[in-house]
C-alpha cells in the first residue's frame, strides 16, 4: 500500500456493515481508508449500495472529525 497512515477501522467497520446487508461475503472488500500526502483517500466497493453505506454510515457522521484529525 502507498498510504502514508491507513485508518484502519473503516475498513472493519465496513465490513461489518456490509455483512449486514450482504452476507459472509463482505468479508472478501477491500474497503480501505487512509492519508496520503496529506489528502484523505477512500476506497469502496463500487457498488451505488457499497458507497451509499460508506457515505451514510460513517464517512459523513464523522467528516468533521476526519478533517481535525489530518490538520492536527
Amino acid at each position: 500500500r502507498k498510504l502514508e497512515k491507513v485508518l484502519p477501522g473503516f475498513g472493519e467497520i465496513f465490513r461489518m456493515l456490509s455483512y449486514e446487508q450482504v452476507g459472509s461475503s463482505a468479508m472478501f472488500s477491500r474497503a480501505v481508508a487512509g492519508v496520503y500526502r496529506g489528502k484523505v483517500i477512500i476506497s469502496t466497493p463500487g457498488s451505488p449500495a457499497a458507497v451509499q453505506l460508506a457515505w451514510e454510515k460513517l464517512l459523513a457522521p464523522e467528516i468533521q472529525h476526519l478533517v481535525w484529525e489530518l490538520t492536527r
